[in-house]
């Protein structure tokens, strides 16, 4: 298997949690004085929804329009815990420029000055999510995980700067199907479809980890030439490919298994050659940004 270096695309942005100023008689708080929250959104490889072709872009990209990103923000100097915090799961939006907006201008987050902090945040923002929930977050298959979190932030003016950094914690895959150079055969036609995904699972928001639920073979991936966001199990996963050639000399059902470790953040392109009626169909798989790798495997009809 050969890898390459993940390429991170990083897109800077201003997000300004819809804070507003707050009366002179609120701003002494526990001996700290109120401070507005504002955050700095950044994104690691942000080609989830594209073409193949996207997916072997480089450079930075904003976060896409409209996601919806929740944010905790653990008081540690009280002694919170992401699974107490007062402040969690509050809802921001991007405005496609990179920048997350409150989704609630009555609600802003006010910090207070001199208490430490750590702040997380997650995407897609899932509601009525409770902060002891917070090791529990729904994901689904399609959905592009992301995850973040600062540690260690001290305010100390009235406003506050936050930078998140974005990881991706789903992998992505994509299939194209080619006939041999050598034999030829005709594959008009073809059709595609991958089962061995699993339907959901959940992120934990503390550990930033993704734990897959059980294989679901009802979840079928049938497009070509299209990348997909998966929930990645820690060891191996066996996907089961099926080729149905309809017509034709090379008219068959060619199936196989492609057997593999996928990480979050590597997006592997799998290359299924047709070679003729009664013989191996080649899968190789390379990996393109997210994170690039190679492999292959044999089916057979």
């Amino acid at each position: 298997m050969k890898r390459m270096m993940l390429l991170a695309a990083v897109a800077g942005a201003v997000v300004v949690a819809g804070l507003n100023g707050c009366a002179k008689k609120s701003t002494e708080r526990n001996g700290g004085g109120a401070c507005r929250l504002a955050l700095t959104g950044t994104a690691i490889g942000l080609y989830g929804n594209g073409s193949m072709a996207s997916m072997s872009k480089t450079g930075t990209e904003a976060l896409p329009e409209n996601l919806e990103v929740g944010v905790h923000v653990v008081d540690l100097t009280n002694g919170e815990t992401p699974s107490t915090a007062a402040i969690a799961n509050r809802k921001h939006v991007s405005d496609g420029s990179g920048a997350l907006v409150g989704a609630d201008p009555d609600n802003p987050v006010i910090l207070t000055t001199g208490y430490t902090y750590d702040v997380y945040a997650y995407a897609p923002h899932v509601a009525g999510v409770a902060p002891a929930a917070s090791s529990s977050i729904p994901v689904t298959h399609g959905a592009d995980v992301l995850w973040a979190k600062s540690s260690g932030e001290k305010p100390n003016a009235a406003t506050h700067t936050v930078a998140l950094t974005f990881e991706r914690k789903a992998a992505q895959i994509a299939f194209r199907i080619v006939a041999d150079e050598a034999s030829q055969p005709d594959i008009s036609g073809a059709t595609l479809k991958v089962t061995g995904f699993c339907r959901d699972g959940i992120l934990d928001l503390a550990a930033g980890k993704v734990i897959p639920g059980s294989v679901d073979n009802s979840v079928e991936l049938t497009e070509t030439e299209s990348p997909v966001c998966f929930l990645p199990a820690e060891g191996p996963m066996e996907l089961k490919v099926t080729v149905t050639v309809p017509s034709g000399p090379n008219a068959g059902t060619y199936t196989g298994v492609k057997r593999e470790v996928f990480a979050p953040g590597k997006s592997t392109v799998v290359t299924v050659t047709v070679i003729d009626r009664n013989s191996a169909l080649g899968l190789e798989a390379g990996v393109v940004p997210w994170e690039n790798e190679t492999g292959s495997v044999d089916v057979n009809n």
